[in-house]
Order: C-alpha cells, then structure tokens, then sequence
C-alpha cells in the first residue's frame, strides 16, 4: 500500500501531459471559457495593449509618409467672393455719381508650388520613411513580447498546477500513512508518540497544499492579466501535450549571438531610427539655404452696374498671373543653428542607443544560454534525485512496516521524495520554458506560430 503511494507521487510529477483535471471539475460546473496554449497565444496578440499602440503609431507614421509625399504636389485652390454695396457709387459707364444698389462677383483659381526648399522636403520624406520602418520593427518585437509574456506566464500557471498535484498526493500518501499508524498504535506495535508526529506531519502537508494552491491561483491571476481577460470570469487554461521524456536541444553561444544581432527587432529599429537622424540633420541644415516658390493665379469678375451681360463681363474681365519667388535667409536669430545642433545631438543620442542595445542582447542571449545550459543540467540532476528518493522512502517505508526504522526516518525520506518530484517538476518547466522561447531572445519568433510542439524533436542551433 505503502509503496503503490509513492509511486502514485513518482508517476504523477513525471507525468506531464496535463489536461489539468483540478480546472476541469472545478471550471465545468461554473462554465467556465476554456483556453488553449494556443488560444493564449491568438488572444495575447489581439488583446495586448502594448501591440495595438505599437499598430497605432505604425498606423500614425504611415500617414505621416503620405503627408511628407504630398509635399512635392503644386497646391491648388479656387476661391469666390460676392458683395453688395448700397448708396452713392461711381458710374464708370456714365461717368458720374450715382445712388443705386451694386452686386460684385470675383471668382480666383490660384496654385503654388515649392520648386527648392534647400532641400528639406526631400530629407523630411526619407526621415518619415525611415521612422515608419523603424516603428514596423517596435511593432514586430511588441508582438513578440506579447506572446512571450503569454506563454511563459501560461508555463508558470501548469507548472504550478503540477506542484499542486505533487502536494496532493503526498497528502494522499501521509494521510493513508496515518490510517496504518493508528492500526499499529491500537495494536500495541507503535507508541502513541508516533501517532501524534504523524498527525504533524499531515497537517504539515495540508499547509504545503493550501500555498501551492494559492501560488497555482496567482499564477493564474498574473496569465489572466497578461491576456487582458475580464477578472470576474472564470477561465479553463488547458495545456498542450508533452512527452514524458524530454528531448534536449543543444545550442551554440556564438551562433545565437550572430543571429541575435542580425534578427532582433529592437535593434533593427534603433538602428533604423540612427539612419533617419541624418536627414533630421539634413532637414534642419536645410533651412539656410534660399528657397524658391511658384505661383499661379487665374480669375475673373462680374459687376451689376456695367450694361454688360453676365456671361460677357466673366469673358472680358479673365485675368492670370505668374510669379516666382525667392527668399534668402540672413539672420534667423540663430534658429537654424540651434536645430542644426539639437538634431546632431539627437544622432549621437541614436547612437549610444543602439551601442547600449546590443550590448544588451548580447547579455540578455548569454544569460538565457546559460540558463538553458542549467536548467538541462538541473533537469538530469533531478530525475536522478528522484528515482533515488522514490527507491529511499520505499525502502524505509518497507522497514518501518517490519519494526527495523523509526518514524522520524520515514518521514525524513518522504520529505526528500515530495522535495524530489516538486524538483522534477521545476526542472522541467523550466527547461521546456528555456528551449521554447529562445526564439524570443534571438528575434526569429514568429508569434503566431509559436507553440511547444518542438519539445518532442531534437535539433541543434
């Protein structure tokens, strides 16, 4: 009996696959929406704030392009205006004075163009190209960032889920260990003593159940923030399937780190955004150079007093004019100067940041290189802690039955199996998380095809 306990505890922390039974019976009787790895994925897309702002700025900057764009087109206007005046107005027909009631209509077409602005509006459109590919890659990485935020909160959530199993069963376990033990006392085999450190030890474990069970519902709490789902809902997080054996995949520093530095997104932006602070230079140089403007104009006019026809008065009053203008800058109180120097400033700014960035995923790749290489090296070390601990408390367990062990020994090895298995669990989760996501920490995720279908093949990168 004893024995097929801790088996129960052994088989339950290797066992991976988690169709999460504990949110199933508790969920079904609440309705609760079911949620898959992959609908976790979907939702963290649409749902997150971060993304649809990063949409909204892409969305901003596109028609910044188009407005930029736009300023190499000839502007064109049409213009109309109509007055009456009353009393006392000079007759040119009839040479004099007169008092009567005047109606005046003037119609105008007019058009400009910017022939040379010393070239700013060419530097203000590469600029605006330049800033939209720039929040293309933020949008890029915020939606990388949004899936990884979803799956590695919905791996901590099964993770939990799965040490709240392991507690459970080693309460299973304690529990069925004090049933045995109170036939023992009342048998005259076991002082009284033992009962009551056993009862300790039960009530030991229901503590140890109750914080993996409120751990199991912050984690919870933290995917459901994440997803942007209504709080007062109520919410079945399914896992995928795993395969009890793990495959290993094996990784190279020196390749991630090329990789890294030709994929990540963040990077790309910010070296988009260095690129574009030189036609910001440009842009500003440009307004101490003259400019040259076209303008053409074109009207005509109707007036009530003249003895001529509407129609006739619009065909001889036609008018037009064209004109070209240039301007020279002299003295602008020295604001050309002052954003001349901002922007270069700015560019040097652009450049540290991007210096500092890839020092930066340079750390963050090592960092998530070593801790795959520990969280592997920690997964083998468990495994085999495990089966040492299941083989210690069986065996203690067996002595215990036959009067060669003590209760503190047994206990003692319990301890060590349920610290075993809970260990097993961490491990693996922690692996699967490492091996999963390291896309993320490259930059060649694809968000929506990310998924933990890949644990069950090895590969190397």
């Amino acid at each position: 009996m004893l024995s097929f306990r801790w088996s129960t505890i052994r088989h339950s922390a290797l066992a991976l696959c988690l169709a999460i039974p504990g949110f199933a019976s508790r969920s079904a009787a609440q309705g609760a929406i079911t949620i898959t790895f992959d609908d976790a994925i979907r939702l963290s897309l649409k749902q997150s704030v971060a993304v649809r702002q990063a949409e909204n700025t892409v969305a901003a900057s596109t028609e910044t392009v188009r407005q930029r764009s736009s300023a190499f087109l000839p502007s064109f206007s049409l213009s109309t205006n109509t007055s009456e005046s009353y009393g006392y107005t000079f007759n040119q027909n009839e040479g004099r004075i007169v008092d009567q009631t005047t109606t005046s209509v003037n119609l105008n077409a007019n058009s400009a163009l910017t022939v040379y602005d010393g070239g700013r509006n060419i530097a203000q459109l590469k600029e605006a190209r330049l800033s939209n590919n720039a929040n293309d890659a933020d949008l890029s990485r915020a939606r990388q960032t949004a899936v990884f935020t979803a799956a590695s909160g919905f791996l901590t959530l099964v993770q939990r889920e799965e040490q709240v199993r392991v507690q459970r069963d080693n309460l299973s376990a304690q529990m069925a260990q004090d049933t045995a033990i109170q036939r023992m006392v009342r048998a005259g085999a076991r002082p009284i003593s033992d009962q009551y450190q056993q009862q300790a030890t039960v009530a030991s474990s229901q503590y140890s159940l109750v914080t993996a069970q409120r751990d199991r519902e912050l984690a919870r709490v933290a995917l459901m923030r994440a997803l942007q789902l209504d709080p007062r809902g109520e919410y079945n997080f399914v896992a995928p399937a795993m395969a009890d054996s793990m495959q290993i995949l094996r990784f190279n520093l020196d390749s991630l780190l090329v990789k890294a530095l030709g994929s990540r997104a963040d990077l790309e932006a910010l070296d988009t955004r260095l690129e574009a602070t030189a036609f910001t230079v440009r842009n500003a140089a440009g307004s101490r150079l003259p400019q040259v403007s076209m303008s053409l104009g074109y009207g005509t006019a109707f007036n009530s007093a003249s003895e001529l026809s509407f129609g006739n008065q619009f065909n001889q009053r036609r008018s037009g004019s064209l004109g070209l203008a240039l301007s020279v800058p002299i003295f602008d109180r020295r604001q050309a100067s002052v954003a001349a120097q901002q922007a270069r400033i700015a560019a040097d700014n652009a450049r540290l940041s991007v210096q500092d960035r890839r020092l930066a995923i340079g750390s963050e790749v090592r960092e998530a290189y070593l801790n795959h290489t520990a969280a592997v090296e920690q997964y083998d070390a468990a495994r085999v802690q495990l089966a040492a601990a299941d083989l210690a408390a069986n065996t203690q367990a067996r002595r215990y039955a036959v009067g060669a062990g003590t209760l503190v020994e047994v206990t003692a090895a319990r301890a060590q199996l349920v610290q075993a298995a809970s260990a097993v669990v961490s491990a693996k989760y922690a692996l699967a998380f490492q091996q999963s996501l390291m896309s993320y920490y490259v930059g060649d995720m694809v968000p929506e095809s990310t998924s933990l279908a890949g644990l069950s093949g090895a590969s190397s990168r």
